[in-house]
This record gives structure tokens, sequence and C-alpha cells, in this order.
């Protein structure tokens, strides 16, 4: 979607000065933050423009609260879906820019589904690929929805170690807290809140947001919260991968299993 579509839907395009640099996009504001000058506005682009384009005037899903949704997949995947049309909107537009070149290298670091371990993947010649390649655009959206699952996030809080579909589960799971007696009872067993380590494990490994909910015993989940109060770096992801797969040997890592129940390689 361009630039006129959405002033044409009353949008609105506004520069924020602020101490640090970034854009976001909603139906009917975008906004770009920008350090004061003589600074450069890093995010000032028309890659930028684009992309926030597609999170303005595509899939209003991804702007409904947490608490609207029956289930962690499905508020997780409408904020991905929403990412995925801003990247392919980006996409379309900016290789219309330059005449159908192809685009330049886009690469993010995307988490494994299956572990903590990360796979660089340029997204745009993802995208060129699945084109010449026939695919639907639905088809393209939901691989790239699952590719921002596994993406690192920025500005979704200081320490955070979370993957953008961490982030939306967790986010989920607090909005609907009430509704959760077991998750409840696992954060009484721990003897302080859960830090940001302990929240990407139970995440990762779909704990209590999966499709079929908490499937571990209580005397498992007594165990990972006595081996969680036990780790004392936040950021020891290689111990606590260990801990999950020790206290929880049925539980299976990754957002694709969880959705499907077959889990998909991230670099294909």
């Amino acid at each position: 979607m361009r630039a006129d579509s959405y002033h044409a839907l009353g949008g609105r395009i506004e520069r924020v000065d602020a101490a640090f640099s970034g854009a976001t996009g909603a139906p009917r504001h975008i906004r770009f933050f920008c350090l004061p000058p003589p600074a450069a506005c890093a995010h000032s682009t028309y890659d930028a423009l684009a992309h926030e384009l597609g999170h303005a005037l595509q899939c209003p899903e991804q702007w409904q609260p947490a608490a609207h949704f029956d289930s962690a997949q499905a508020y997780a995947h409408a904020r991905e879906l929403g990412e995925a049309h801003a990247w392919l909107n980006q996409y379309r537009l900016s290789r219309a820019r330059q005449g159908g070149a192809p685009q330049a290298a886009h690469v993010l670091l995307i988490e494994n589904d299956s572990d903590f371990g990360a796979t660089p993947v340029d997204i745009f010649a993802r995208i060129a690929r699945r084109e010449t390649a026939g695919w639907a655009e639905a088809q393209i959206l939901d691989e790239l929805a699952t590719l921002n699952a596994n993406m690192y996030p920025c500005g979704m809080g200081e320490g955070n170690l979370k993957t953008y579909g961490q982030c939306n589960r967790w986010d989920w799971l607090q909005a609907t807290r009430a509704q959760h007696p077991a998750f409840n009872d696992f954060l009484a067993r721990l003897p302080r809140p859960p830090h940001a380590g302990d929240q990407k494990l139970l995440m990762k490994f779909n704990l209590f947001t999966g499709a079929h909910g908490v499937a571990a015993s209580p005397e498992a989940l007594q165990a990972l919260a006595d081996g969680l109060a036990a780790v004392q770096r936040t950021d020891d992801l290689a111990v606590l991968y260990a801990l999950a797969c020790r206290t929880l040997p049925q539980a299976v890592p990754g957002v694709t299993v969880c959705a499907s129940g077959q889990p998909a390689p991230p670099g294909t």
C-alpha cells in the first residue's frame, strides 16, 4: 500500500523529537522518532515508510488487544502477520521504486525454532525466491510471520531476551493471567519474579501457551521452578535450555510445533 492510499483514508505522518531513532505505523498515524539535530534520523527513509504503511493499512487484527484472543497462538499470529504484511509491503514498494531491480540484501538474525541458536536470513531474497517459485501471497505471509516470531526485536524492554513471538505469547499470558491457575501456581513456586531468561524459556517451550495447555506434572513444574531459582545469570541460555530438557523431557520447543505439530527449519 502506498502513501497516497494512506492519506486518502485520513492517515497522517508525523515527526517526533525523541532520544532515539525509530518508527511506528498504526491506522491513521505513522510516527518517525528522530534524535535532535544535527543527528541524522536513521529511520526517516523510504524503506521505513513503506514498512510502516504495511502496518497501518493491512491486517487490522494486529491492533486488537491481547485479551481479545482466546489463545496465545491466535494473538501472537495476528501480531506476527502484521509484521509480515509490513515486510512484504516494504519489499514490493521499494522494488517498484527501483524499477523492478532486485532488492539489496536485508539480513536479519532469526532464532532457530528448535533451539536457542540463530540463523541469518535475507528476508527480501526469501520473498523473491518464493514469488519466483509461484507461492501464493498467503503462503509467503505465513512464512514471514513465522520468521518474525523467531526474530529478535528492538524496543520491547531493556534486557529483554525474547523473540517477537515469545514477547507476544508472554504478553497474552499476562493479559489473561486470571484464566491460568497452573501458571499462577508455578509463579508461586518461584522465590522471585520471573526474569528475562525465565520468560524466554517458558515461552520457547510453550509451557503455558501451547496449543494443548500444560502437559507437565506438578512434580516436573516444581523441579523446573527449583532449577530456575538456582540459575544466577539471566542470560545463560545454554544452562536454561539444558534445564528445560532435563526437567521437561516431553516439552517440544518452537512456534511451528505449537501451531502445526511439525517443526520447520528456519533457513529453508
